[in-house]
């Protein structure tokens, strides 16, 4: 069965590059509106990343837009964290539609997406409207092609979206998932 399951899976991945639906671009995706939900969970959870990462996936589930958020342990000395996204993803109500993912960057760490950063995203580019986003140590949130597979590829990709200082002003309230702490 899980055999099927990835050639469906991979079927439709193809379809949707055929006809350049894969990720955000495709038609009927609300990117606005899911742009504008990232910006104000960076507004949230981007001051709180001093020594940690936060990650969420961004779900649609009836007709609200909303998030489900994890952080990692105190991240080491140099910067790096490891966030465990399944916690994440089991907040997540089985009926919403996923429509991308957000992490932070600590402040202390690298304003570059990581190995595990673009793989992660990659891994869920067969998803329709699939977007992945992160923030950099000084609060830039950036977008970048979920169908590239290696860093510096993905990091040519990227796409500016805004700041999350000041990012929340005047933005609808919208719903965001308890947060799960990383074991």
């Amino acid at each position: 069965m899980r055999v099927v399951c990835r050639l469906l899976l991979a079927a439709g991945s193809m379809v949707a590059a055929i006809h350049g639906t894969a990720g955000a671009a495709a038609s009927g995706c609300p990117q606005q509106e899911l742009e504008a939900h990232v910006r104000q969970q960076f507004a949230i959870y981007g001051p709180q990343s001093r020594r940690h990462e936060y990650f969420g996936f961004v779900y649609l589930h009836d007709g609200v837009i909303g998030s489900a958020v994890t952080r990692s342990r105190a991240c080491s000395d140099d910067g790096r964290c490891l966030v465990d996204s399944s916690n994440a993803l089991r907040a997540v109500h089985p009926l919403a539609e996923v429509l991308g993912e957000w992490h932070t960057h600590p402040h202390e760490g690298s304003s570059r997406l990581s190995m595990y950063d673009v793989r992660g995203a990659y891994s869920n580019r067969h998803i329709g409207c699939y977007s992945a986003f992160y923030s950099t140590p000084s609060g830039e949130i950036y977008t970048w092609n979920v169908t590239r597979m290696s860093v510096p590829v993905a990091m040519a990709s990227r796409r500016k979206i805004g700041r999350y200082r000041g990012a929340a002003e005047g933005l609808p309230a919208l719903a965001s998932a308890a947060v799960q702490h990383g074991h």
